[in-house]
């Protein structure tokens, strides 16, 4: 069991976006990928159509929009590639300190600072990813899309999507919540939630995908049985519509959010969902983001 104040568990709850002289990318140790992630962040002016009170992205200073180099993109990325040895072993000096077994490259995210499907080059940088992916036979590496499923239903990212996922990829797709009036509170978004119940059943018409769950307290009160019955119902009708759903990663705060509100939840409240998640509707999950 790692402590919690171990090289490998610093690196895993600490992940600045900011790596050299790098506009685009950065390397982070991932518990969620179980090694090194590399990041990809479509959005420096860190736009968003998600406000959430538990996001870390600092937006108190706006930042302008500007448009998104993709060879600048794939740049950076075979620069960084340089760092990893033939067994796919990340020799950056950050990282020494910790095993090689926490060290092995595992996957390239498109995250960052806000939602990278409203990035207008985002189908052009997926294709671009997968060529990349293609032309390094021998680092075995996933590409992954974080996305908060709010413009799933959009031609241009279904079409990225497919070039992210066709080789080895997976989409991990972001529900928050159950009910609109949580949704609201949690997320602040001019989308319903029940325009992102659709887009991740017409994701699942076309993909396998992950789900991604964060839970937290809103000035002190957890979300309640009501609330879990109805995010509950969500996954076993989405379940029920034929989309494959993977696993659903459950977490919770790990990071100092935008808002004081926002508090952890406790790994008990994590573990009991993740129990009716598997009794009830016969779903994987996996808890992140709290300390054995």
């Amino acid at each position: 069991m790692l402590l919690p104040n171990s090289d490998l568990s610093k690196e895993q709850t600490h992940h600045p976006r900011e790596f050299l002289d790098y506009k685009y990318t950065y390397p982070v140790i991932s518990r969620r990928s179980g090694g090194v992630s590399i990041g990809i962040n479509l959005n420096l002016d860190q736009y968003c159509n998600f406000d959430c009170p538990y996001c870390q992205v600092d937006r108190s200073i706006p930042k302008p929009r500007r448009p998104i180099s993709v060879p600048e993109i794939r740049r950076e990325l075979e620069k960084l590639l340089q760092s990893f040895d033939p067994q796919g072993i990340c020799r950056l000096d950050r990282f020494s300190s910790l095993p090689d077994s926490a060290k092995k490259l595992k996957d390239m995210a498109l995250s960052g600072d806000g939602e990278p499907t409203m990035a207008p080059e985002f189908p052009q940088v997926c294709e671009m990813l997968e060529d990349l992916q293609s032309s390094l036979p021998a680092l075995d590496f996933k590409l992954i899309l974080i996305t908060n499923s709010t413009l799933l239903d959009k031609p241009k990212n279904q079409s990225g999507i497919d070039s992210l996922l066709a080789k080895n990829g997976e989409v991990w797709a972001k529900l928050d919540a159950g009910t609109e009036a949580w949704y609201q509170k949690i997320n602040v978004s001019k989308i319903s939630l029940d325009k992102i119940q659709a887009n991740l059943k017409s994701l699942g018409a076309r993909h396998p995908y992950k789900i991604q769950s964060l839970f937290c307290a809103m000035d002190g009160e957890a979300p309640s049985h009501l609330e879990l019955d109805a995010y509950t119902r969500r996954l076993s009708e989405l379940k029920s519509s034929g989309s494959r759903i993977l696993e659903v990663q459950l977490h919770t705060l790990a990071r100092k959010p935008a808002s004081s509100a926002c508090t952890p939840v406790a790994k008990e409240f994590l573990q009991d969902l993740s129990n009716r998640i598997g009794s009830e509707i016969g779903l994987s999950s996996k808890i992140y983001g709290v300390e054995d």
